[in-house]
């Protein structure tokens, strides 16, 4: 599934009871999947963000080298991708052979997008047929997916091993490697909350006590493609550098993170894996909660960041972790076309290590 300019929430639907029927998560935008088998519920949950509901796979066997992930529902921001396992499954959820003429249907939940965004009505998307001939000895309860999440993350893998083409030069003016233990924090919102549809990105740096860095932030700002907002280094030896982001959310209209030339991981309970995950290159935010009526009533549902600080409108960050690994100019933006054309983007550049 690719929706490139709508919101989509599907769910397949079993046209015999009704019920949603599970489905197998092989791949996210275009990168296979792959969990160690101990991962525990909760990370997983963690790792697949706001895009999947995750549940348990009926059946699944101990012996898979990747701990198979399933899920009811699947939220399709713009530019999002999924590729799914969809086999005839009982009420229960374990593969077994289809009831006559036994089928299912793809539904659009509807959704609103917040209280100033778009609302997307339930339509049915697609049916699907169920084949009644042919052998059964070949289904399994889930599939062992050994995807590109594992390779990537392999000693010479794109996101471990050296830059091809990249050698040392002298970094420029302010661009340098971002401290240990200190992220980066992107702000969503309106550079000028009395205008409605002025959307824009800000920025700022946080130590390891989540302290604001004098001297980094930059105000909520339409995008300007002669400005760079953030430049980085690779690492030592030309190697992927990885940074922590924090993503925050000022509006009560979602948006949908959206980065270039890479892939990031959520940051869940126990922290990145090493040894694979689920990588995305977009993410639904969810919205922001205001506290104080001059929100809604003046401010066209969107937050300041004073009002976030101080408690006005709350929004928990969503921590992601981006490997950096391909050299030159691009953006980060909201992928939702009306908020990246009025102004939600911003440029980023990466540069060879001077060692």
């Amino acid at each position: 599934m690719h929706p490139e300019t709508s919101v989509t929430t599907c769910t397949p639907i079993n046209d015999d009871d009704g019920t949603p029927m599970i489905m197998q998560l092989l791949a996210v935008d275009g990168v296979g999947v792959h969990l160690p088998q101990n991962t525990p519920m909760a990370t997983t949950v963690a790792l697949a963000g706001a895009k999947f509901k995750v549940v348990d796979c009926p059946a699944a066997s101990s012996d898979l080298r990747s701990l198979p992930v399933c899920v009811t529902e699947l939220v399709m921001m713009p530019s999002a991708r999924a590729e799914l396992w969809v086999t005839y499954r009982t009420p229960q959820g374990r593969v077994a052979p289809p009831t006559t003429a036994a089928t299912a249907t793809f539904k659009m939940v509807g959704l609103t997008t917040g209280t100033t965004g778009n609302k997307w009505p339930a339509v049915d998307l697609a049916k699907v047929e169920f084949a009644q001939a042919g052998s059964q000895n070949l289904a399994s309860s889930s599939l062992d997916v050994q995807g590109h999440a594992l390779a990537v993350m392999q000693p010479a893998g794109i996101f471990r091993a050296p830059v091809p083409g990249a050698s040392a030069a002298p970094l420029s003016g302010g661009c340098k490697p971002l401290a240990s233990g200190h992220r980066r924090r992107i702000f969503f919102g309106f550079e000028d909350v009395a205008v409605d549809g002025t959307h824009a990105l800000g920025y700022e740096e946080v130590d390891e006590h989540g302290a604001v860095v004098r001297g980094t932030q930059r105000p909520l700002t339409r995008f300007e493609p002669s400005q760079t907002i953030v430049c980085l280094p690779l690492g030592a030896g030309q190697t992927p550098v990885h940074e922590t982001w924090e993503l925050v959310q000022l509006s009560t209209e979602n948006h949908n993170f959206h980065i270039h030339q890479t892939r990031f991981q959520i940051v869940g309970p126990a922290g990145r894996p090493d040894s694979g995950g689920i990588f995305q290159d977009n993410v639904p935010m969810g919205v922001a909660v205001p506290h104080v009526p001059e929100v809604m009533e003046k401010q066209h549902g969107v937050c300041t960041i004073d009002q976030w600080r101080s408690g006005q409108c709350s929004f928990a960050p969503m921590v992601i972790d981006i490997p950096f690994s391909q050299l030159g100019e691009f953006v980060y933006h909201c992928h939702i076309l009306g908020h990246e054309d009025a102004g939600m983007m911003a440029k980023i550049r990466v540069v060879p290590s001077p060692n």
